[in-house]
């Protein structure tokens, strides 16, 4: 469910693969969870942060969910777009939408949270990214 509050973040596109489907003709459904990753980590590149990052701090999903409105199939062309909302202290929610031609195919959402990779605990949002969500 999308917030009020939600900001857009980031959107991508691409072209479906014939491996992304599976045996019944559709794409596979743990194939949008890679499209919203895909999504989540240009914005989080483009926003500053390495994949691999040396300060070792990083983000982990703690929760995701897809809604399948309508079968993605091979050769489609996809575009999803993230938007995020609810920030707290070391987390937010993302949410995705993913079309075809301006057509809703794929709702989805995930709870982020920033972590010290090291420790494996949760750590504050970067100043910059909870301001984001709540500009000074």
């Amino acid at each position: 469910m999308a917030d009020s509050k939600e900001i857009f973040l980031h959107q991508t596109d691409f072209p479906i693969r014939w491996g992304d489907m599976d045996a019944m003709g559709h794409v596979n459904n743990i194939m949008y969870f890679r499209y919203f990753e895909q999504a989540r980590l240009e914005w989080y590149e483009q926003s500053g942060y390495a994949a691999s990052n040396p300060e070792n701090h990083g983000i982990v999903i703690v929760d995701n969910h897809a809604e399948y409105l309508k079968p993605v199939t091979y050769p489609m062309h996809i575009n999803v777009q993230m938007c995020g909302h609810s920030a707290g202290r070391s987390s937010f929610i993302t949410t995705y939408r993913l079309t075809v031609d301006d057509v809703l195919y794929t709702r989805g959402s995930a709870k982020v949270v920033w972590i010290d990779t090291v420790l494996g605990k949760s750590v504050p949002l970067p100043v910059d990214v909870k301001n984001l969500f709540s500009p000074e």
